[in-house]
C-alpha cells in the first residue's frame, strides 16, 4: 500500500513539473513572438518593409506552432498591408526615377502583395494590387515606346488588357503602337483605334475616346496629305473619306478634299467640300483664308467670276494674302480690289 501510495504522489508531483514546464515554455513563446512582432513593428515604421515581413513571418511561425490565436491574428492583419505599403513606396520610386527598373521595381511589389493578400485572405489589398498592375504594364509599355521597343510595348499591352478588358486607354496605346511599327498597314491600326473606341465608349473613357478619335483622323488626314503632294489623289481621297468616322464634322478633311477636287479640276466636288470646310471651321479670318482661297478657285474653275473675287477677297489674311491678291488683280481683275494686305 505504501509503494502505490508514492508512486501516485510521484506522478502527481511529474505531471505539475510538466505543467509548470508547459506553461514557462508558452510564456517563452508568447515573448519571443511579441518580441519579434514589436521589432517587425519597428522595421515598417522605418521603411524597411521586406526585413520587416520576414520577421512578421517569424513572429507567425512561433505564434501558430504555440496556439497563440491573438497574436497570429494581429500578423495576419499586418503582413499583407505591409506588403501593400511596400508596394506603394516602389511605385514612388518610379513616379521619382521614371525608369523602366523602378517600374519593374513596383511591378514586383505589387505581384507580391497580391500574392501575400490571397495567402492571409485580405480582399482589400488583393483588390488594390490587381488594379495597380495593370496600370503599370501600360507604364512600362508607354517607356518600351518611347525607346521604340515596339515587341516589349505591345507585350505588356497585351498583359494589361488581359488583366482588365476594359481598359481602354490601353487598347488606344496599342493602337498607337502599332500605327509607329507599321505604317503603312493602314486598315490594322484603324482596327486598333476602332477597338478602343468601342471600349471607351462602353466604360465611358473620354479621354481615351478622344485620344483615339483624334489620333485616328490626324494620321488619316496627314497620310492623305502627302499622298495628294505625290499626286496620288484617289488614295489621299480614300483616306480622307475615313476621317468622316471619326470626326463628321473635320474642317480639315474637307478643306484637303476640296483642295485635291480644284487640282483635278473637278469643281463642283471642290466648291462642295469647301463650303462644308466653312460650315464646320470655327477659327478666325486667318483660319478660314485658305478655305476661302479653294472656294475661289473653284468659283473660278466654273466661270464664276463675281463670287470667285468675293472669296478671293475673304481669302486675303495670313500666308494667303499674296496669292489672293494676285487672283483679285491679275487673274480675275475684280473690280473696285485694292491690293493691300490685311
Amino acid at each position: 500500500m505504501k509503494s502505490l501510495k508514492l508512486i501516485l504522489i510521484l506522478a502527481a508531483a511529474f505531471s505539475v513539473t510538466l505543467f509548470a514546464v508547459e506553461q514557462t515554455n508558452a510564456q517563452d513563446a508568447r515573448g519571443e513572438a511579441i518580441q519579434l512582432y514589436n521589432q517587425a513593428q519597428e522595421l515598417a515604421g522605418s521603411g524597411d518593409f521586406t526585413n520587416s515581413i520576414a520577421l512578421y513571418r517569424d513572429a507567425l511561425e512561433i505564434s501558430q506552432a504555440n496556439d497563440l490565436n491573438d497574436i497570429t491574428e494581429l500578423i495576419v492583419e499586418r503582413i499583407p498591408r505591409v506588403a501593400s505599403s511596400r508596394a506603394s513606396d516602389a511605385y514612388r520610386g518610379y513616379q521619382s526615377e521614371r525608369t523602366v527598373e523602378s517600374v519593374n521595381n513596383a511591378l514586383s511589389a505589387f505581384q507580391e502583395a497580391k500574392e501575400v493578400a490571397e495567402e492571409f485572405g485580405n480582399a482589400e489589398v488583393r483588390q488594390q494590387a490587381e488594379g495597380a498592375l495593370p496600370q503599370l504594364y501600360y507604364i512600362r509599355s508607354v517607356l518600351h515606346f518611347r525607346a521604340e521597343n515596339y515587341e516589349n510595348a505591345l507585350a505588356d499591352l497585351d498583359t494589361a488588357i488581359e488583366m482588365n478588358s476594359n481598359y481602354a486607354l490601353a487598347y488606344y496605346q496599342k493602337a498607337l503602337v502599332t500605327k509607329n511599327q507599321l505604317p503603312s498597314e493602314v486598315d490594322t491600326w484603324l482596327g486598333l483605334y476602332d477597338e478602343a473606341i468601342e471600349v471607351a465608349r462602353r466604360v465611358n473613357d473620354e479621354r481615351a475616346l478622344q485620344n483615339s478619335l483624334n489620333s485616328a483622323r490626324e494620321e488619316l488626314i496627314y497620310r492623305a496629305v502627302n499622298l495628294s503632294e505625290d499626286r496620288q489623289f484617289d488614295r489621299a481621297l480614300n483616306l480622307l473619306q475615313k476621317v468622316e468616322q471619326y470626326d463628321p464634322q473635320s474642317e480639315d478633311a474637307e478643306y484637303r478634299m476640296a483642295e485635291i477636287y480644284n487640282k483635278r479640276g473637278q469643281w463642283n466636288q471642290a466648291l462642295q467640300h469647301a463650303t462644308r470646310a466653312l460650315e464646320y471651321e470655327s477659327g478666325g479670318v486667318d483660319d478660314k483664308a485658305k478655305i476661302y482661297y479653294e472656294l475661289g478657285t473653284a468659283y473660278k474653275g466654273q466661270g464664276q467670276k463675281e463670287n470667285a473675287c468675293d472669296a478671293f477677297e475673304n481669302a486675303r489674311y495670313g500666308d494667303f494674302t499674296e496669292p489672293a491678291n494676285h487672283e483679285l488683280q491679275f487673274e480675275l481683275k475684280c473690280e473696285g480690289h485694292t491690293p493691300t494686305g490685311r
